[in-house]
């Protein structure tokens, strides 16, 4: 898989809606208790939504202030923090934790943050 496609993919409008949409239904669902479904409501959609972009030409997200954000900006490690953020908000649900769901979110966007941090440019997926 290229690279740069896996990145742009990630700021694809139908992606992001995905991603936003399949948070809020899973941490509902995580809030019910319904581990199984809020899972399969995150991932399955969530893997359908990167996969349709994956396959088109994301050419034109790369001259996108956000193309070109995420080609600079989001190494390996941010996404981590990111899955960690919601990892934390799910959590956080299930534990009926009002706090922590914010402090998850806080976290996933210090992972899509990660370049508004002076000197965290990423060249060729290290650090610069």
């Amino acid at each position: 898989m290229d690279r740069d496609a896996y990145l742009l993919h990630q700021v694809h409008p139908a992606k992001l809606a995905a991603d936003i949409t399949v948070g809020v239904v899973s941490g509902w669902l995580m809030w019910h208790r319904r581990v199984p479904a809020a899972l399969l409501a995150a991932f399955v959609p969530a893997a359908v939504a990167s996969a349709v972009p994956m396959r088109r030409d994301l050419s034109g997200l790369r001259q996108t202030r956000r193309g070109r954000y995420v080609l600079a900006h989001m190494p390996p490690s941010a996404q981590a923090v990111r899955l960690a953020g919601q990892l934390v908000a799910w959590r956080s649900a299930y534990r009926h934790r009002p706090w922590g769901i914010v402090a998850g979110h806080l976290v996933v966007v210090a992972g899509w943050s990660y370049g508004l941090r002076s000197g965290s440019t990423v060249v060729d997926g290290k650090r610069a």
